[in-house]
C-alpha cells in the first residue's frame, strides 16, 4: 500500500504542518518494509510560500474543497494513509474525502519518515 508523509524535502524530515509542507513523500510499504518512492511537490504550500503568517483559513467548504483540489493535484488519492504530526481541519476533510486515513504521530516518534514509518508499520494495514 502506498503512504504519503509531509516533508522539507530530499532528507526526508518530517514537516509538521502538513498543508505547508513543500513535499510529500511517497512510499510503498508491507508487513516488511517500507520503501521510498518519490517526492511530490505541495501545490498549496506553493501556493502559499510568501504567506509568512500562521493564520488558518476558515473551516467552511469552500475552503475544503481547495484543500482537496491540492490533494488531488498532489495525486495523493492513491495512498491510503498520510502519517503527520498536525492536520488542520480543512486539509483533515480533504483528505478524508479523498479517501485517505490519517495516522497522526508525534514528535517523539522521531524526525525523518522512513524511520518513523519503520517504527509503526503495524499500524498501517
Amino acid at each position: 500500500m502506498k503512504v504519503a508523509v509531509p516533508v522539507s524535502g530530499e532528507n526526508l524530515e518530517i514537516f509538521t504542518r502538513t498543508g505547508r509542507a513543500p513535499f510529500f513523500a511517497i512510499f510503498e510499504c508491507d508487513e516488511n518494509e517500507c520503501r521510498f518512492l518519490e517526492l511530490r511537490e505541495n501545490p498549496h504550500a506553493k501556493e502559499h510560500e510568501h504567506d509568512h503568517g500562521h493564520h488558518h483559513e476558515a473551516h467552511s467548504e469552500e475552503e475544503i474543497n481547495h484543500h482537496h483540489s491540492h490533494v488531488k493535484a498532489a495525486g495523493l488519492g492513491e495512498c491510503k494513509y498520510i502519517v503527520c504530526r498536525a492536520l488542520g481541519p480543512n486539509m483533515k476533510d480533504a483528505v478524508l474525502r479523498e479517501g485517505i486515513i490519517p495516522v497522526m504521530i508525534k514528535k517523539s516518534d522521531g524526525e525523518n519518515a522512513l524511520e518513523v514509518l519503520e517504527k509503526i508499520k503495524d499500524k498501517l494495514k
